[in-house]
């Protein structure tokens, strides 16, 4: 193989190696700032409130303020046991 030919190969390889990074941080970039907006979008949404007395209604759900305890006694059924 000539040897311009082994330049001008390299030459174009390095110039397509340049161009793919360039638009792999191009994109990584963009999915950061789309994680970011969707992040700002969705976050809003996860502060549970509870409802107002006023604003109940039949079937709505009500988060309570604490986790239930844990029953007394000896009549904890495990599922499926005889």
């Amino acid at each position: 193989m000539p040897q311009h030919d082994i330049r001008t190969a390299a030459q174009s390889r390095e110039a397509g190696l340049a161009k793919i990074s360039a638009l792999s941080w191009r994109a990584g970039a963009a999915a950061v700032a789309v994680a970011g907006l969707l992040t700002v979008a969705l976050g809003q949404h996860s502060s549970a409130r509870a409802v107002p007395p006023e604003h109940r209604t039949q079937g709505s759900i009500v988060i309570p303020a604490q986790p239930p305890g844990q029953a007394t006694g000896t009549g904890q059924v495990t599922s499926g046991a005889s």
